[in-house]
């Protein structure tokens, strides 16, 4: 007979960050060249689980430090206003492509400017991806 295959929810499994890793979060977000540096002001036992967890932070690309960094200390309280001012200020088709690149929990927010979500040239596609990547950072 086979077993069952288990599937595990990620969320769930993963251990919540404790003061140490949550410290060498930030210092890694906003000093990264200064890290080892920065982290020697905890104690030895601290010092030695936050030097490791930014390693590993320092292994992975930008968008899943910057995916951690907002579950572990919340989006930016002026998103709204950030992605108003972004979307209101846009015309044609780089509007489209913007509201387009949001997050899907953040496009009812705009539900006036949905109606065109088609196809982009991929310059347009690029630059609306950045500038929503930007704006939520």
């Amino acid at each position: 007979m086979s077993q069952a295959t288990r599937i595990i929810n990620q969320k769930q499994s993963r251990q919540a960050l404790g003061f140490a890793e949550r410290v060498a979060l930030f210092v890694v977000a906003t000093h990264k060249a200064r890290t080892e540096e920065l982290l020697t002001g905890l104690s030895n036992e601290a010092r030695q689980r936050a030097q490791d967890f930014s390693t590993e932070l320092l292994a992975r690309d930008s968008s899943q430090r910057q995916a951690l960094l907002a579950h572990e200390f919340g989006a930016r309280p002026d998103i709204g206003a950030r992605l108003r001012a972004l979307i209101v200020d846009a015309r044609g088709p780089l509007r489209a492509a913007l509201v387009a690149a949001l997050p899907v929990h953040l496009r009812p927010s705009f539900p006036q400017f949905t109606q065109g979500l088609t196809e982009f040239s991929p310059a347009t596609r690029a630059l609306a991806t950045r500038l929503v990547r930007e704006v939520l950072r």
